[in-house]
């Protein structure tokens, strides 16, 4: 199993004392601290003394946390991987579970699963769970990836729930320090060379609060980065112009543009300004025409105008931890 771990000392221990909770627990534990700053170094250096399957791996300098990513996975030595973020929390029997179905089915390269959400506000903690998304093992591979990242694009999948062969790890690549989304550029990557199954169970506890790495990111910054590695896989995929090409990437514009435009109302709804106008401007100078960037200034004081007619005080809203 591979945790990386910045500055959250107490996030990162409930991510070790779940997965040692496991009822088939793991072999051994990496986690690579990426020069913390805080009590993340004496909280790791306690695990690693009590439990010998914490291994603990401490970086130099700050690594900016892709490559930090890339450390704990590489320095794992197990047949099967697994990674959790060190601000989630697996569910019992999530490993198990998944061990099992790849047990039970050698030509899958690769699982994951739902997920609950753990919603952190000064209000108080909330648990939903997400739908499940079919009552069977949801198989992906290189024919329906297209298809599959095209209708589920607001959660592909998530990270904390992935288990996987270890020669996934080695024949994909590490993950991509280009992008803030590195994940979803190494999913894809993966399922292009190995069939992936979503299981229909909940997975990991994903804690949202005001550090997730969506939050510092950004909505919009996202959809352009996710915009940006399906364009990539399309270019894979047909590397000289076609009618399946041109087919598929009018299709996936069109997607994205309606699912900003949905993001930009939402975030008008809520009051916040700057999110909606950030997504506006990735919608009209980031999808892979210029024929919209004309309508960016118009749209900015349309934006403007719209959230200062919203009714005032929705405290409820701007505490939200969901990604803007």
């Amino acid at each position: 199993m591979a945790i990386a771990t910045y500055n959250r000392a107490g996030m990162v221990r409930e991510a070790i004392a779940a997965a040692l909770a496991q009822s088939r627990a793991p072999d051994e534990i990496v986690v690579t601290d990426d020069a913390s700053s805080d009590g993340t170094c004496a909280e790791l250096d306690q695990w690693s003394r009590r439990d010998a399957r914490v291994r603990v791996i401490r970086q130099p300098v700050n690594s900016g946390g892709v490559a930090n990513w890339n450390t704990a996975m590489t320095a794992a030595t197990g047949d099967v991987i697994a990674w959790c973020s060190d601000d989630d929390r697996f569910m019992p029997g999530h490993l198990r579970a998944s061990l099992e179905y790849l047990e039970a089915h050698p030509e899958i390269g690769m699982v994951h699963s739902s997920f609950v959400d753990v919603c952190e506000t000064p209000q108080g903690t909330v648990e939903q769970a997400r739908l499940l998304r079919s009552a069977r093992p949801l198989v992906t591979d290189r024919q329906n990836l297209l298809r599959y990242m095209t209708r589920y694009y607001d959660w592909p999948f998530h990270p904390s729930t992935l288990v996987m062969r270890r020669e996934v790890w080695d024949r994909t690549a590490p993950f991509d320090p280009r992008y803030a989304l590195a994940d979803t550029d190494w999913f894809m990557r993966a399922v292009e060379e190995f069939p992936v199954a979503m299981l229909p169970r909940y997975g990991v506890f994903n804690r949202r609060h005001g550090g997730n790495w969506s939050n510092r990111v950004g909505s919009a910054r996202m959809q352009a980065e996710i915009f940006e590695i399906v364009e990539r896989a399309i270019l894979r995929r047909w590397p000289r112009s076609g009618p399946r090409r041109v087919c598929w990437r009018a299709l996936w514009r069109a997607n994205v543009r309606a699912r900003l435009w949905l993001t930009v109302r939402a975030r008008i709804r809520s009051g916040h300004e700057n999110a909606a106008g950030a997504a506006w401007s990735t919608l009209t100078q980031a999808t892979g025409t210029r024929a919209l960037e004309w309508l960016e200034a118009p749209g900015q004081w349309w934006i403007q105008r719209s959230v200062a007619r919203m009714e005032a005080g929705r405290p409820e809203a701007r505490a939200s931890v969901r990604p803007l």
